[in-house]
């Protein structure tokens, strides 16, 4: 995400929330809030438990489209009715869904530290997402 300037590099870092964007294999697009955090050129967000779900994570459709399709669009915005505040982030790239290992238990421990929701084992067992970000584009009202 080098081509972002400090401030672009600054609303990845600091949000809470994004919006991923997924499509099917018939290009139907699906969009959900996800939490995320940053590392070099990588964005990854958990495929966390779903209260009232069964908890088979296959079936999800964000999971069933980058199963199918793995490019993805990640957008983090700002807004405040103050609109010379106005920001967001668009970042593109492919998804890999991580079941296990060295990367995926340093991203959970990454993720608890940044959502002390997940602490407590919440995140255990649980598989992340790396999106191995291709294009990052950024937009400023100021």
């Amino acid at each position: 995400m080098k081509d972002l300037d400090s401030a672009a590099r600054g609303l990845l870092e600091s949000a809470r929330v994004a919006h991923l964007a997924t499509a099917d294999q018939y290009a139907r697009p699906h969009v959900v809030p996800i939490v995320f955090v940053i590392r070099e050129d990588s964005l990854y967000f958990p495929l966390d438990r779903k209260p009232k779900r069964e908890d088979d994570w296959h079936m999800l459709r964000r999971v069933r489209n980058i199963e199918t399709n793995g490019r993805v669009s990640i957008v983090v915005d700002r807004y405040e009715e103050e609109w010379s505040r106005l920001a967001w982030v668009l970042v593109e790239g492919v998804a890999t869904i991580i079941e296990s290992g060295a990367e995926r238990d340093s991203v959970a421990a990454q993720l608890c530290d940044k959502y002390p929701q997940y602490r407590g084992g919440k995140l255990d067992g649980r598989p992340v997402v790396r999106v191995a970000v291709e294009r990052a584009v950024s937009w400023s009202a100021s």
